[in-house]
């Protein structure tokens, strides 16, 4: 199976500069731009199948690969964004004034911490990597899937991959509207491509 793992588009919440985790948003016009730039960089892909978080902004990129594709989107709730708990809505500023100790083990040890009324780096890599590996067992090494996931639960499923430790997750840049790779066939998994930008034009490639 050959999987792009599809990053969502730019958001309201994102673009303000505050954590969004499985709070619902809406794709701001850039985002709006790169959704419909991925939908059609997807039909050179050739994709018999599209899954999606279940949150509005990834489902916004899932439909418009699917609408140019002819494909329906199932939704895959393990492939959601990391929650934030507590921390959801809040800035990386508001993050060290108001969690000192949080926000200083984050930057030291991601893996070591749980939002407060939240998630784990470590809860978000075990839910995704089971959808993984059930993707795995239902499609061909020849079949192209699309997923329209997030930030961490990417950069978690990469780390499993490459057998990176979670703690250093934090030095991996991820694009909002790229385009992550893995295939898997008789010599595993392997990742192909990594924040692959260059679907997009020059004005719809941001950070976040």
């Amino acid at each position: 199976m050959r999987l792009h793992l599809v990053r969502h588009g730019e958001t309201d919440i994102n673009a303000s500069g505050r954590l969004q985790g499985t709070t619902n948003s809406t794709l701001t016009p850039r985002g709006q731009a790169q959704a419909r730039e991925l939908a059609v960089a997807s039909l050179t892909w050739d994709p018999v199948a599209v899954y999606s978080s279940p949150l509005q902004r990834a489902r916004g990129v899932a439909g418009a690969i699917a609408n140019l594709s002819g494909l329906s989107v199932t939704d895959e709730p393990r492939i959601i964004e990391m929650d934030m708990g507590d921390l959801e809505g809040v800035t990386v500023q508001e993050m060290r004034d108001g969690w000192p100790d949080l926000y200083q083990g984050w930057r030291r040890d991601a893996s070591s911490v749980t939002m407060p009324g939240g998630e784990s780096l470590g809860d978000v890599q075990l839910r995704a990597m089971a959808a993984i590996n059930e993707l795995d067992e239902r499609y061909d090494a020849d079949d192209t899937v699309i997923a329209v996931t997030h930030n961490f639960t990417i950069r978690c499923i990469v780390a499993a991959v490459i057998d990176l430790p979670l703690a250093n997750i934090n030095h991996m840049d991820l694009s909002l509207g790229s385009r992550t790779t893995i295939t898997s066939g008789r010599r595993g998994r392997r990742l192909a491509a990594y924040n692959a930008v260059d679907h997009l034009s020059a004005a719809n490639r941001t950070g976040y």
